[in-house]
């Protein structure tokens, strides 16, 4: 009888066909691993031999003094090699860090050659040097060319991001030639390389200066810098050229020199010989920095250059007291001085002074002289002419009476004048804000009729306007004599006004009063602010807040109701 196998014992079909299939994955996903391992292995290992080989390539360089860099190059050689690298005709050096350092070198060469000859046992080939490493095969190149390092990286030759950086700038005597050696090495790895067409590369470089002997330092001599000699403040106008150039001068012991010039007025230029010349077209101050650099080092100054503006005009209309002296300065601004002022139609009594252009009295005017129409005129120092026109008016005014000669009346009496005036353009209208009782002013004629029936003090603030509406007013003090009831104090020490200090307190003689039925009774209104009256005990009390004056009215009432008035001014100084 047969026997049957157990179910685990050995694979079915299915399982084997299974296990195949994963070990397959498994080794294809290796041989890809080995692959790619292999591949970065190579390139490394070829990396490092090529990073080896660039090094020896500088060490080479650095062998050589600075004049045999170029021994053996010829011109058209050297040129034609760069050309190929700027061209991308070297396999493997398309590179765009290549392009930027070769536009800032041009082809270096041994001049003793001639400019035909073809390059004889060069220090550096120019032809690729085979170097075999591993049975791996490199090339080795070396490129050549010429650039110029700005002495002590001069500030004023390069911007703060380039400083450092050897170019083709040219400018004798402050620029230090260089030779920028380029060393590259090349090797073929395809899977490695292939973006660039299956050639690696590693590229280095180095500078060596270009001097046919090494400086010698002396630590015991000091470089003295260029002095320049600082013109001083300059002043020109608007649209006017410069009268003549400014040349920059300076002292140096290691020429040639050259002038760089910062902040100039727009329109004004310079040269690098420290020349300026120009029109200014720009109104400002303008600070100016003058920079001269020698062979060796550089120095600066700086001054302020000044372009004025045109002259201009700007008087605005003058309206004056009659009786007051006269001095207006016509507004200006602009030009270059001296000036020339002159005006025509000045009122009668008034000149220019033809150096300040101000307008002053020969005389105090005492008459009218409205609405003239005055024309000024000023001429600068570069003969550039404005003029402008403005109104000058004499104001109306109160001739009689004035401050200066108060009225004194006695009670029961009339005033026995007439209110005047003048200037400005009649006929005028009269009025004021407070009258003695008993007197009226009338509007037309300025006449004063009635009896004043008031006593003791009022101040009156008479009004005028002439035909024009131009008005002007004066405060005329009228005293009232009698012997009935009347302030006796004030006057405060004798004096009819009063003036005392912002913020300070202050202590004034009691009030008094003569004549009538006692007792008396005061108010009064009017104070500044911060002060008050107390109707108790009839003292001011507080202090000033506001500086200015006030007029202050205090009234006495005895005990039939006759009534007195005394008026002042009191004044808050600062």
């Amino acid at each position: 009888m047969r026997r049957i196998p157990p179910s685990d014992a050995g694979f079915s079909l299915v399982e084997t066909l299974t296990s195949i299939a994963i070990i397959g994955l498994v080794m294809t996903a290796l041989t890809t691993f080995f692959v790619s391992t292999t591949t970065t292995l190579n390139t490394q290992r070829g990396l490092q031999t090529a990073v080896r080989l660039a090094h020896d390539g500088v060490d080479l360089v650095k062998s050589l003094p600075g004049a045999k860099i170029v021994a053996g190059r010829g011109e058209l050689d050297a040129t034609q090699q760069l050309d190929e690298l700027k061209d991308g005709k070297i396999p493997g050096l398309k590179l765009p860090g290549l392009a930027n350092l070769l536009a800032t070198m041009t082809p270096a060469f041994d001049a003793d050659l001639g400019s035909l000859a073809a390059g004889v046992a060069p220090a550096l080939p120019i032809v690729p040097e085979l170097v075999t490493v591993n049975n791996a095969g490199f090339k080795r190149y070396w490129f050549v060319g010429s650039c110029n390092m700005p002495l002590g990286n001069d500030l004023t030759l390069l911007s703060a991001d380039k400083l450092g950086v050897c170019s083709l700038l040219s400018l004798p005597g402050i620029l230090v030639p260089f030779y920028r050696v380029i060393v590259a090495v090349t090797w073929d790895n395809d899977r490695g390389c292939a973006s660039t067409g299956g050639v690696c590369s590693f590229v280095t470089q180095t500078m060596v200066s270009a001097a046919t002997a090494d400086p010698v330092f002396n630590p015991s001599i000091t470089v003295t810098p260029p002095l320049p000699d600082n013109p001083g403040n300059q002043t020109d106008e608007v649209t006017v050229p410069m009268v003549k150039p400014l040349t920059l001068a300076a002292t140096t012991a290691y020429p040639p020199l050259a002038w760089t010039v910062e902040g100039l007025p727009p329109g004004l230029s310079y040269t690098t010989a420290g020349v300026i010349t120009g029109t200014p077209t720009t109104a400002g101050s303008y600070i100016v920095r003058i920079i001269a650099t020698d062979a060796m080092s550089t120095n600066d100054a700086s001054f302020t250059w000044t372009v004025a503006a045109l002259p201009a005009l700007a008087p605005t209309t003058q309206t004056w007291d009659p009786n007051t002296a006269v001095a207006y300065q016509v507004p200006m601004t602009g030009g270059v001085g001296p000036n020339t002022w002159t005006a025509t139609s000045l009122p009668a009594g008034l000149v220019i002074d033809p150096a300040t252009g101000v307008i002053s009295s020969t005389k105090t005017p005492m008459a009218a002289a409205a609405n003239s129409s005055v024309k000024v005129t000023v001429v600068d120092a570069n003969k550039k002419t404005t003029a402008a026109t403005f109104q000058w008016n004499w104001k109306v005014a109160v001739q009689y009476p004035n401050a200066s000669t108060p009225i004194v009346l006695a009670k029961d009496s009339s005033y026995p004048g007439q209110v005047l005036g003048f200037g400005g353009t009649p006929p005028y209208t009269w009025s004021a804000d407070i009258m003695p009782p008993g007197l009226t002013l009338n509007a037309t004629t300025g006449a004063v009729s009635g009896k004043v029936t008031g006593t003791t003090r009022y101040l009156v603030t008479l009004k005028v306007t002439d035909s024009k509406g131009v008005t002007n007013s004066t405060l005329v003090p009228v005293t009232i004599t009698d012997s009935g009831l009347r302030v006796t104090s004030p006057p405060f020490n004798s004096k009819p006004d009063l003036s005392s200090a912002k913020g300070k307190t202050f202590s004034l003689p009691a009030l008094g009063a003569a004549g009538g039925t006692a007792p008396y009774k005061w108010t009064a209104t009017g104070m500044p602010t911060g002060v008050t009256f107390n109707t108790t005990t009839y003292q001011f009390e507080g202090s000033p807040t506001t500086v200015g004056s006030s007029t202050v009215t205090l009234t006495v009432t005895d005990k039939v109701g006759a009534t007195s008035v005394y008026m002042f001014v009191w004044t808050v100084t600062a």
